[in-house]
């Protein structure tokens, strides 16, 4: 799990969706990203999620919150985990600009990804991920009634979404493996 901008791996609803998957049985780990301005294209920052996937193969699936969803969402692009979670995904900036390569970003996905949005989230318009959402099968949005970008009173619907569908996703199937799974 990475955390939304400046924020560290204590960033508080990253240790709440934690302690709520581990109630259901599944672990996690948090990590944080460098501090500072973002790099070009994110790039610094996607070396670091991917070094962090490929040294621990029990990682199947990742969630990151705000800026930290960005950067999986580029390296899920490239790795498909078994399952993305996307807490608070912005596409917009601060200033209300497009983040036209984020947009693509969620466009290009194909591992089932969720995306947990605020219902009032100005860096996140709904009207932008129901468009994504209807032209991507890959893409699944859960719209938090009256949140903000930070969730506020609605983190906990937001948690308990998540650790739902983190569940559902991760289940084990009856039957054997699929080679390669």
């Amino acid at each position: 799990m990475l955390p939304g901008f400046g924020g560290t791996a204590e960033q508080p609803i990253l240790v709440a969706l934690e302690k709520a998957l581990a109630t259901r049985g599944l672990s996690s780990l948090r990590a944080a990203l460098p501090q500072g301005r973002p790099s070009p294209g994110l790039e610094r920052e996607v070396d670091l999620a991917r070094t962090l996937v490929e040294s621990d193969a029990a990682i199947v699936a990742c969630a990151g919150r705000s800026f930290g969803g960005r950067v999986l969402a580029r390296l899920a692009i490239e790795r498909p985990p078994r399952a993305l979670l996307l807490l608070g995904y912005p596409v917009r900036s601060q200033a209300g600009e497009r983040r036209l390569e984020d947009e693509s970003v969620l466009a290009r996905l194909s591992c089932p990804t969720l995306i947990v949005q605020g219902a009032r989230d100005p860096l996140g318009p709904i009207r932008t991920f129901s468009r994504l959402a209807a032209t991507n099968r890959s893409l699944r949005l859960e719209v938090i009634p009256g949140a903000t970008h930070s969730f506020g009173r609605g983190e906990r619907r937001a948690i308990a979404t998540a650790a739902e569908w983190l569940t559902g996703v991760l289940a084990p199937t009856a039957g054997p493996a699929s080679p390669g799974a």
